[in-house]
């Protein structure tokens, strides 16, 4: 797909890509209102530079490279901390140790996510939020489709060190058990 079926009509791109693009930088900066911040201006920047898109790969993608750019650059300027408050009234309304136990578990991917470097960050979020192929992460984040995939299994490994692996997060451990299993590490 090129500029012409991309992009030409750009409240469409916006419509067709607003959700994904969040999800990217929230899942980077691990706070709502930044990344609300991010996608936005990443928008804006999307649209000042949308003649320059060259049509080498989808316009999404392309996209995806300016959110993941604007998310590294908005952490740089100001620390986050990730913390999810725990309501004591919705816990009980809901149930109780389920929703907490997802709560925390939440909070806990959150907190591993943040102890990962950018690039690593930006590939888990981009192969697991949005489930992207390993070239298009690759292209996204400048890197090979091998080297990707590397990059992911020694995020996935760092994240299992970080998570004990009883109260890692059920979707965690099977992602982790996957990429292993795809590059031959236990």
């Amino acid at each position: 797909m090129g500029y012409q079926d991309g992009l030409t009509d750009f409240g469409a791109f916006y419509e067709r890509t607003y959700r994904a693009a969040f999800r990217v930088a929230y899942g980077i900066v691990g706070e709502r209102g930044m990344a609300e911040d991010v996608t936005q201006d990443a928008y804006v920047d999307a649209y000042r530079q949308r003649r320059r898109f060259r049509g080498d790969g989808s316009p999404e993608a392309w996209l995806y490279r300016i959110v993941v750019n604007g998310a590294v650059s908005a952490l740089r300027r100001r620390r986050v901390r990730f913390v999810q408050p725990l309501d004591p009234a919705t816990v009980e309304r809901s149930g109780g140790l389920d929703v907490a136990s997802s709560a925390v578990g939440h909070v806990v991917l959150a907190d591993g996510l943040r102890r990962l470097d950018a690039r690593a960050r930006s590939a888990v979020v981009l192969r697991y939020y949005l489930d992207l192929d390993y070239a298009t992460i690759g292209s996204i984040i400048g890197a090979s489709p091998e080297n990707v995939g590397a990059i992911l299994s020694r995020s996935l490994d760092r994240l299992r060190g970080l998570i004990e692996p009883d109260a890692s997060p059920p979707a965690v451990r099977a992602a982790a058990t996957r990429e292993a299993g795809r590059h031959g590490t236990p």
